[in-house]
Order: structure tokens, then sequence, then C-alpha cells
């Protein structure tokens, strides 16, 4: 059975950016299939690469600015990614790095998606925008249909 894997970059101290943590341990308190891993991997880093060596999908879900209303989210393959990360800041460059160097060392698992949700505000503070906080049950029914596609 295929290794699937969840993964959660974001930091919950900077607002918007903790969508993901959270989404991640509603998905711990559902019945997940037995071959799907939940893995916080916080701001990401080489943390991320090590998760992704063990897995042969993965879903990673992440706070990204990609011009659409705060809750509005997509699903991006690394490659559609990219384009992103030309004029977005925060820790998806290093997201991007890590990706390369997975595929480099030939660890990169054989299927890679990327849930991206629009934030609000990612300055410091706890607690989501009223925005993202209304979005939050339907991203969890589509991040779960998509853990079941994967």
């Amino acid at each position: 059975m295929k290794t699937k894997g969840v993964i959660a970059l974001g930091n919950p101290f900077r607002g918007d950016d903790g969508i993901s943590t959270l989404l991640l341990r509603k998905l711990e308190d559902e019945d997940m299939p037995p071959n799907v891993d939940l893995f916080d991997a916080g701001t990401g880093g080489i943390n991320v690469l090590h998760i992704l060596s063990e897995l042969d999908k993965a879903l990673i879900i992440d706070a990204v600015f990609f011009g659409g209303d705060p809750g509005d989210f997509a699903f991006f393959g690394p490659d559609e990614a990219e384009n992103l990360k030309q004029s977005r800041g925060s820790h998806d460059s290093n997201l991007f790095e890590v990706l390369e160097l997975s595929k480099g060392l030939e660890e990169l698992p054989e299927e890679v998606l990327l849930m991206g949700i629009q934030p609000k505000d990612i300055s410091v503070g706890e607690g989501l925008s009223k925005e993202l906080e209304e979005k939050v049950p339907e991203l969890l029914r589509e991040l779960k249909e998509k853990i079941e596609n994967l």
C-alpha cells in the first residue's frame, strides 16, 4: 500500500498563516484512511525534505498569496505553484527549494499536490481572520475529498 502524507506548513502565531495547522488538527479528529499520515512541518525547512523522502504521495497545505479573496483556495502541482513564488514572499519560496532538492536527491514523491489558501492577514497574532474562520468547514471538506483521491 502506498504511503500518503498531508503536510501542514504555517505559523499559528501569524494570523491566517496558521490555517494549515488548524486544518491538520481537525483532520486528526477525522476517520482517515490507514495509509495517510499527518505531519505538522511548522514553517518548513529541511524537515519537509525528510518527510517527503518517506512518502509516495504528498499533499501540502499552506497559506499562499495568489490574488484571491481571503479563504479562497486552489490546488497546484509544484510546476504550477512555482510561478507563484516569483511575486510572493513568506516561507513558500523555501518550500520550492526543498522540492527541488528532494527531486535532485531522487526522493520526491511520485505525486505532490499543494493546497494554497489565500490569507487575509499574516501579521503577528493568534487566531484566524473572520473570513478564514468562516471557510474552515468548506476547506476541510475539500481537503478530505482530495486526500481520498490522492
